[in-house]
């Protein structure tokens, strides 16, 4: 008896090492095949930086540099740029903080900002549904929609002061139908801003409601399809189906747009270079003002140095509480 049960026992040792070779093949294997994927992983990253690297060096040269050189400039006393200067510390800032003129400045940037974010959507989003729409018109349309876009920022401004002549512009005629007569829209200072946001949505919207109209067609036309068999009104598709689907697009549009329109100095200076009596002057056109009009070169970097961290600031906030959740 004790013959065959050895044999049992040993055959049994046997099976035991072949399954613990066949799990250390099998271990070996997902090893081996682990540390492929981790070196293929490795191989694409530095692929991956090696293409970003020229950009990543051009951008480093086009903007931190010149973003270095300002910071290193606002600690210091310069007047024209180029000429000598000493370190004078927190001094530049004391002085920038202490002018009630670069205060009014952010507020006027604040109302620029708003009114153009507002209307510039508006106007975007009613020329995307329309061009969504069949039709002859809807598809010349998309192509002369892009006009204002394309034209230069100084025949923007030289049109826009020819249409508000008080003397011959059509834009005071029209207002004088209406009882609203001898209005100098570039010259009051209740109109001036007014005035320039509309001249500045009218020339960027058609941009805005180009990238809309392209996110409008990545909608599946079957959930609206199916909405309306439902009996969805067409209110109800818009605001249950278009406008959620359309978060992330509108959420990168309304944070580069308003980036964009917070920094425009050509628009603004162009025309009435922040008047009548500093009525149009935001931010970037009193920075550019201090820099080469009055010729203190130290005080506008400080104002810009602020201004960045106040952009960073609401920029983080947008991000924060602005951003879709499937984003």
């Amino acid at each position: 008896m004790s013959a065959p049960l050895n044999q049992t026992q040993a055959g049994a040792g046997r099976e035991e090492s072949r399954t613990g070779e066949v799990l250390h093949d099998q271990q070996r294997t997902l090893a081996d095949a682990a540390g492929r994927r981790w070196n293929d992983k490795r191989r694409s990253l530095a692929l991956s930086l090696l293409l970003v690297a020229p950009l990543v060096l051009l951008m480093l040269f086009t903007i931190g540099f010149p973003l270095l050189n300002t910071v290193l400039l606002s600690f210091q006393n310069q007047g024209t740029i180029g000429t000598p200067s000493e370190y004078v510390g927190t001094a530049t800032y004391r002085r920038v903080w202490a002018n009630e003129d670069f205060w009014a400045s952010l507020r006027r940037s604040g109302v620029w900002l708003f009114g153009n974010i507002f209307l510039q959507t508006i106007l975007a989003f009613t020329t995307a549904l329309l061009l969504q729409r069949a039709g002859r018109w809807a598809r010349s349309a998309r192509i002369w929609v892009l006009l204002p876009w394309i034209i230069p920022t100084v025949a923007v401004a030289v049109i826009w002061q020819w249409l508000t002549n008080s003397s011959y512009g059509p834009v005071p005629r029209i207002f004088g139908l209406f009882g609203v007569d001898s209005v100098q829209f570039f010259a009051d200072r209740t109109w001036a801003m007014p005035t320039l946001i509309f001249m500045n949505s009218w020339r960027w919207f058609p941009l805005g409601a180009v990238i809309i109209f392209g996110a409008l067609q990545t909608i599946p036309k079957e959930i609206e399809e199916a909405a309306q068999v439902d009996g969805a009104s067409s209110f109800d598709r818009f605001r249950y189906i278009t406008l959620p689907l359309l978060q992330p697009v509108l959420f990168a549009l309304g944070l580069v747009g308003a980036l964009w329109a917070f920094n425009i100095v050509d628009s603004i200076y162009l025309v009435t270079q922040g008047g009548p009596a500093n009525a149009s002057e935001t931010a970037p056109v009193f920075i550019y003002n201090v820099a080469f009009g009055a010729f203190r070169a130290s005080q506008a970097a400080a104002a810009s140095v602020t201004t960045i961290v106040l952009l960073a600031i609401l920029t983080w906030l947008f991000i924060r509480f602005a951003k879709p959740e499937d984003l």
